[in-house]
């Protein structure tokens, strides 16, 4: 975890973890001032403005200790339900107070890309570190990595991608790897290649949190290879047999694999409706991803209705989403309860 804290003049903490104490209690008072007037958007950490009437020009010092509970938050939450509820929030009280901590902007990205599946909020928050420190090459790489990796699929994204490349090369301060990438997008670049060097220059942190999420994506990414390989073998036996295999084991009868491979994750492989060959793990982590899309999106729209929507569509007609997700698994469907807002 080290790594992702930075390192201040600790003869401030002392004070700062003061002047926390007296905001928190500050808050309080307020909040019980106005229980009346309780609303959904009562701030769970203390006001940014309040926070910095009561810092004294401690801002960053107490931007670090929101920072320390932020990624203790995370890796709390990462082992639990995985909601995330409070993550937007303390990563806005933070950079409220400290605009220049480029940290919480580059690695507040990656927890809301990765983990809460949030890749607009992801790169909201990296467009404003950007402005707010042009120096910085790492926040617009990683801007870069968001539409390389998870907008691949967008008609644009190499276009974009290769602009925000471009603008961390011209920060002057970007290591090679960012001029061989940018390389990349100039003629037939290999995504998957790309994906591999972002996770496994994640892998090398020195925070445990940060290494233990580049290591699952970096099995995933092999998932997803070991898919595509058994996907090109169903086509060998279509093409031998002329029928598509019942099943995994057809394949290995038939010499095209030497078995069924084993999943490192626990999950398995099995052949889908449409007779492609999947992964369970990899349809369970884009199905939780997309529970916590529904789930915020169903917050958003209760704070701002006051209530839950008749039918999930309403989150795109009159809601905070763009889209809703599909159900990763085929002939599946998001089950939803309007009158609790559970979806499952």
């Amino acid at each position: 975890m080290h790594g992702l804290i930075r390192k201040r003049w600790l003869l401030g903490l002392p004070l700062a973890a003061c002047i926390f104490a007296a905001a928190i209690y500050s808050q309080d008072r307020l909040d019980a001032a106005r229980a009346k007037d309780f609303k959904s958007d009562l701030l769970y950490l203390p006001n940014a403005k309040l926070l910095h009437h009561f810092t004294g020009g401690m801002d960053s010092i107490v931007a670090d200790l929101l920072w320390l509970q932020c990624v203790q938050y995370v890796a709390k939450e990462n082992r639990g339900d995985r909601a995330f509820t409070w993550l937007d929030q303390m990563l806005e009280t933070i950079i409220a107070l400290d605009p220049h901590f480029t940290d919480a902007y580059r690695y507040g990205a990656i927890f809301l890309s990765a983990l809460k599946a949030e890749d607009d909020a992801s790169l909201e928050l990296l467009d404003r570190g950007i402005v707010k420190n042009p120096e910085a090459w790492d926040l617009s790489y990683e801007a870069a990595m968001i539409y390389l990796v998870n907008r691949k699929d967008q008609p644009d994204s190499a276009r974009r991608a290769a602009a925000y490349l471009a603008l961390s090369a011209a920060t002057g301060r970007a290591p090679g790897i960012v001029m061989q990438l940018a390389a990349k997008l100039q003629g037939q670049y290999n995504l998957v290649d790309i994906e591999r060097d972002m996770w496994e220059n994640l892998a090398r942190s020195s925070d445990k949190l940060l290494r233990d999420l580049a290591t699952r994506k970096l099995q995933e990414l092999e998932l997803r290879e070991v898919c595509s390989i058994l996907n090109r073998r169903m086509e060998q036996f279509l093409q031998m047999s002329g029928r598509r295999a019942t099943n995994l084991e057809e394949l290995a009868q038939a010499r095209l694999i030497q078995a069924v491979p084993p999943d490192p994750l626990g999950g398995r492989f099995f052949i889908d409706a449409d007779g492609q060959v999947q992964s369970t793990t990899l349809l369970d982590t884009a199905k939780q991803q997309g529970l916590t899309i529904l789930r915020n999106g169903l917050d958003k729209y209760k704070e701002q209705h006051g209530g839950w929507p008749p039918v999930l569509e309403d989150l795109v007609k009159s809601g905070p989403l763009t889209q809703l997700p599909d159900h990763p698994y085929k002939g599946q469907a998001w089950r939803y309860k309007p009158e609790t807002g559970e979806v499952e």
